[in-house]
């Protein structure tokens, strides 16, 4: 039982879970706060000090301490802080809150899944992803590496999302969608039909508004290494994304 670091110090409800989830199962002796901004360092979330960067994980003992990634603003950002914290050979753990009952469901050591939400029998949660409060993945579903369901999203019954799909607060899917790879729901939009992979969605029903390749040329995704980026404007490339309706 050793140190549980938690990287990303700008997500107070993470640091509740940490600390409840520690309390119940005395899964950490310590909870040790990270986060890449020097005005964070040496302040406090809930109790829990922020010692420094990153980089501290370097000192970090990968046979008994683990680590948490709380960074989820958008999933580029969530997967590239992801493989800076790997490099450091900590393992990571999940953190699911101990009153959701995920008895049937597929769940990785690398997910947070956060209080009041609900995760349905057969369901597979990829690495690396989040359930935030509220949010319902339905049964059968299967969510990839890197997704975010956001507070009180509705991902009903065999939906299936590739990797780094955001779907925004409030936001529903109807059963048997298949949502493409980095794709983003907007918050309250509701989906009805089949997502590409980089699309952005909004509205109700929902509508494309931005394709792959604007999404590219915009930006979105250059947090991530060199070798991802690549990988994704050849994904955007070959992709043949209009505006059309979704609903």
């Amino acid at each position: 039982m050793g140190i549980l670091y938690l990287c990303g110090a700008g997500n107070s409800e993470g640091v509740r879970l940490a600390r409840n989830v520690v309390r119940d199962t005395g899964s950490a002796a310590r909870l040790v706060l990270l986060d890449d901004d020097p005005a964070k360092h040496g302040s406090e979330v809930l109790g829990v000090r922020v010692e420094g960067p990153f980089a501290l994980l370097a000192g970090a003992d990968p046979r008994n301490d683990r680590v948490v990634n709380f960074v989820a603003r958008t999933t580029p950002k969530r997967w590239a802080a992801r493989l800076r914290i790997a490099a450091h050979g900590v393992p990571f753990a999940s953190l699911v809150d101990c009153s959701i009952d995920v008895f049937g469901a597929e769940l990785p050591q690398d997910v947070i899944v956060y209080r009041n939400a609900t995760v349905g029998p057969l369901v597979t949660l990829g690495e690396g992803s989040v359930v935030f409060m509220g949010g319902i993945v339905g049964h059968g579903s299967a969510l990839g590496p890197g997704c975010i369901v956001g507070p009180n999203a509705v991902v009903n019954a065999r939906v299936r999302a590739g990797e780094g799909v955001y779907l925004g607060a409030n936001a529903t899917v109807l059963p048997d969608v298949k949502i493409g790879s980095w794709a983003t729901i907007a918050a309250g939009s509701l989906v009805v039909r089949d997502v590409p992979e980089g699309a952005t969605v909004m509205g109700v029903p929902g509508r494309v508004v931005m394709t792959f390749g604007v999404r590219m040329q915009l930006g979105e995704f250059k947090a991530l290494p060199l070798p991802y980026r690549t990988r994704l404007e050849g994904q955007a490339r070959r992709s043949s994304l209009t505006h059309a309706t979704i609903g």
